[in-house]
Parts: C-alpha cells; structure tokens; sequence
C-alpha cells in the first residue's frame, strides 16, 4: 500500500506535531506500506558532528553547553533516523513560514499555498501503476487544502486531527503583551467577543473537516465525538505512538543527563515542551507562588519546576519567573526523554480539550506519571498512573498535587507502575500501526465502491 503522509508544518523538527507524523510514518513503513512525506520546507539543518575526545562528555558531569562526542551523535543519529527512506516531497523554501510557533500568522496563508502546490505536482508526477492508495493529512490548514483545491479523482483523504480548533483557536490570544511570567494570564480565556468568534469559527472549520473527509483519525475523546457526530465516514480514535525508549540504542543515561544540568535525579518536576501559549505554562509561575506561599519552618525545601524545551525562548523567562522555577533549553528527543525518565513527575499545564500531547506519550513510555488537567480525555486515571487536578482551581490543585507527590515515594512508585503499563497497552507503534493500516484498507474499499 502507498501512502502520502501531508503535514502543514516545517519537518524534521522536535515539536509534538511532528514527532506523531514523524513515529506513524515509520511505524506505518515497518509493518510494509511504502511511506511518501510531504510538508513545509524544512524544519532545520542537518546537524553537524563534532568528535569529542572524551567518550561521553555528559556522563563525565559537564554542562550541556559543552555537549559533543556521544550527545551529539545521538542527535545525528536522531535526526537521519526521521528522513532515512522516506521519500520526502517540501515545498519552496520561500514559503514556509519563519516562524515555528503553533496556530494561524500571516505567513501561514503562504506556506499553505506552497503547501497545495507541491501536493498537486507531487500527485501528477505518479503514474497509474504507482498512484497512492490514500493521503493522511495532518493539521487543518492539510486537509482543508487537500479537500478544496485536489482535482478529482483523487486518493481518498483521511484527516489526523491533531487538536479541535474550536476549542484551541481562541487559546492563541492568551500570550501576556510581555513574553514573560509576569503577566499572568490564567484564566482569560482569548479576548472576550474576539475569542468567542474564534471560538465559532474553529467550531465551523472542524465540521467542514469532519463532514469532507473520506476517513478520521482522532487522538482524543473529544474529538473523537465531534468526528462521529458531523461524520459519515470511517474513523478511530487511535492514541499517538513512540518507540519504547526503554529499547532505544541512544538511550542516554538519566541520572547523568539530571546532574549535568545541576539536578537531583528524582527530585524535581519537569515540563517539557514548546512555550507556546495554548500550552498555558504561565500556570507555573501560579503554582511556585502558591508553594512559596505555603512554605514554612518545618515545611522543608521545595523541589524545583523545571521548564526545557528545544526552544531557544526557553531561557527568556529567567528574570521574570519567580523562585522555585528554572529553565533548560534541550536539543536532542534523547536528552529530553532521559530528563523525563529522571523527573519525579511531568506537568501538562494544557486545559483545552481536543489535543494530544506527545510529551505525555514520552513521559508515559519511561514510566514517569503526568499531573495533569484531564484524565479519560487523554486516557489517564487518578490515583493509578497520574494525578488529575481541578482545571477551575489550576494553580492552587496542581501545588497540591505536586506537594502531595513530593511527600510520598511510595506514591510515586505506584504512579510510575501505572504509567509504565498505560505505555504499553494504548502507545506501543505496532499495534497503533495496525489499527491504522485496518482503517486505511476500510476507507479504500468505501472510496472505490463509492
């Protein structure tokens, strides 16, 4: 079977989007569909390799500013691993946006033109002998394009809806005017009428998809209803997938990774990810308030927030954010994934229903339990592999439940149990490669009896 996975953002890159288009194409391919990716121009350069005259530089306690040798071979390694094989269609480098923020900008009107373009010169290169059997897209601005501006016929189009944009549309209005953690921004949820009109509009736009879409893919229980509710087509709500780390030949090791960025393994709270607003880190900077308000004499110390991300924006809220917090900016998914397999916890500040976080995923496949505002949404279930707070209390909730997590090992154990095993039953690529490929055959044989 071949297949075109479309994705309407930059690639390779170390965001969750692409990561979940980057994991189902490889585990798609390994169970024998022949894979053909098509995005934006790309993400990033290849990175370069810097022998190192020590053999691990990182396990030898330095910094991270002075990474080279093993480190940055895993990112090599890491970033070929993406590409290798693929057949791999971008479109014009001039118009991709420069931006690698999520949600819509200016520049996205373009990309999405050059998006269209390289997909219908992409579908006229095929012959009949070697068309695709069927397009995965992925994000809104893809499917959108693909099911207005195809000629017919057409393979048929399965929509992987990554978030609902009637629910995060609005999100993206919650930047404070400063870039920082001053401006607390909890609670306002967009800009009063400009947001319910977003609000109307991404509503719209998910039913359009929903509705024009030969097939469905949903990660999340809400979307997963609104796909069945203003689709006839075949559809699954089929949960993202990363390769067990556990497994991985570029593991790094964990303790190492927490001591040379100057933590105790175990004893911090990690969030790990972009900063984008819909992500709602400013909920941090409430919560070390909280914890510092709380503190007293026989109290004790406070384990650290965390905050790193592959981001270089990771580091400019250092003088505003307040004490308790601190920031790593992280290169490599392997350093990534050792600093969650050393956290005490992962913290998913994100209220807005309708998305995945793959940070969830990775923090799930080491065995790290999430605090986190939503539970079935996203599969999790209090008290067994995660803590799940009041998203009306946000601030106040999740200090409690990190104090909570803080005080007790044996808590954290069985956590840590839990989350473990979740990995395995829902996020495994093989079985999700599986479920996948079933709904793909299903929509084809609708599609040619159609």
């Amino acid at each position: 079977m071949r297949l075109l996975l479309v994705g309407a953002f930059p690639y390779p890159q170390n965001h969750g989007s692409q990561i979940y288009f980057q994991e189902q194409a490889i585990a798609l391919r390994s169970l024998g569909a022949e894979i053909t990716l098509l995005t934006y121009g790309t993400g990033r350069p290849p990175p370069r390799l810097v022998q190192s005259t020590s053999t691990d530089r990182l396990a030898a306690g330095q910094r991270p500013e002075a990474r080279s040798g093993t480190i940055r071979e895993i990112e090599v390694a890491e970033y070929w691993r993406v590409l290798d094989g693929f057949e791999h269609f971008a479109s014009p480098k001039w118009t991709s946006p420069a931006s690698l923020r999520s949600g819509p900008s200016w520049a996205k009107p373009l990309a999405d033109f050059g998006l269209i373009m390289t997909l219908r010169n992409a579908l006229a290169s095929q012959s009949r002998h070697n068309a695709f059997d069927a397009i995965l897209t992925h994000n809104g601005e893809a499917t959108l394009a693909a099911l207005r501006l195809l000629p017919r016929p057409r393979p048929p189009i399965i929509y992987c809806a990554h978030t609902l944009l009637g629910k995060e549309l609005s999100t993206y209005l919650k930047c404070p005017k400063k870039r920082d953690f001053s401006n607390n921004s909890i609670g306002r949820k967009g800009l009063g009428a400009t947001s319910w009109v977003l609000d109307r509009i991404g509503s719209r736009i998910d039913r359009l998809l929903a509705s024009g879409a030969d097939g469905w893919i949903a990660l999340t229980r809400s979307a997963e209803c609104v796909m069945r509710h203003f689709s006839d087509a075949p559809g699954a709500l089929i949960a993202p997938a990363v390769p067990d780390p556990l497994l991985s030949a570029h593991a790094v090791e964990a303790g190492a990774t927490a001591r040379a960025n100057g933590l105790e393994p175990g004893r911090f709270f990690l969030y790990s990810g972009n900063l984008d607003a819909y992500q709602e880190v400013d909920i941090l900077a409430a919560v070390a308030r909280s914890r510092a308000v709380d503190a007293g004499p026989g109290r004790g110390r406070d384990l650290p927030l965390v905050i790193a991300s592959h981001s270089p924006r990771s580091t400019s809220g250092r003088l505003d954010a307040p004490s308790g917090i601190e920031f790593l900016q992280v290169d490599s998914l392997a350093e990534m994934q050792a600093l969650l397999a050393s956290a005490r916890a992962s913290l998913l500040m994100r209220r807005t229903e309708g998305g995945f976080p793959i940070k969830l995923v990775n923090s799930l496949a080491v065995g790290t339990p999430a605090i986190a505002f939503h539970g079935p949404e996203w599969g999790l279930e209090h008290e067994h592999n995660s803590l799940i707070c009041s998203p009306e209390r946000p601030a106040l909730s999740m200090a409690a439940a990190i104090d909570r997590l803080q005080k007790s090992d044996d808590l954290r154990a069985r956590l840590a149990r839990g989350a473990r095993s979740l990995y395995l039953d829902r996020h495994q690529p093989v079985p999700t490669a599986t479920q996948t490929l079933e709904l793909v055959e299903e929509v084809c044989r609708r599609h040619r009896s159609g």
